[in-house]
Formats: C-alpha cells, structure tokens, sequence
C-alpha cells in the first residue's frame, strides 16, 4: 500500500516511510530483484506494469526504475 497506512501497510519506524514516488519505486525494484532472480519460473515471464488514476504516475516510475534494473543486469526479467 503507497503511502504507508493506505491499507494494511505500515512502518515501526517512521524514519522509514517512503515520501516520494521515487522512493517507492525504488523499494519495489528491489522487491522484484529479490523474487526475480530467485524464481526460475518468474524469469521467464514477462513482467507488465499496469496502474490506474494516480498510479499511472507511479507505474511510469517504477517502470524507468525497472529498466535501469534490468539494463544493469540486476533484475532477471523481461518487460511485456
């Protein structure tokens, strides 16, 4: 959940909360790297991004976020 307290996410530590769509982006980039390159399967599916109303923004974010990942060999995916 974006931002955190939306739903059922939250943070014991407030220094944590992410504050910009960046942030978050990057925090899920390094989620999907985690379950990406240690899930065969998910290497060989492609990974769309989808989002609606103001997630538009974010997914164009965490999208770019994603590329750059994937360019610099970090992430094992494939964009669909």
């Amino acid at each position: 959940d974006s931002p955190v307290g939306t739903g059922y996410s939250y943070v014991e530590d407030k220094k944590s909360t992410v504050k910009t769509d960046e942030e978050a982006a990057t925090d899920l980039t390094t989620l999907l790297i985690t379950l990406f390159n240690s899930t065969e399967s998910l290497q060989r599916s492609p990974l769309y991004i989808v989002a609606e109303s103001y997630g538009g923004k974010h997914a164009v974010t965490l999208g770019l976020s994603v590329y750059d990942a994937i360019k610099a060999k970090k992430l094992k995916a494939t964009l669909g």
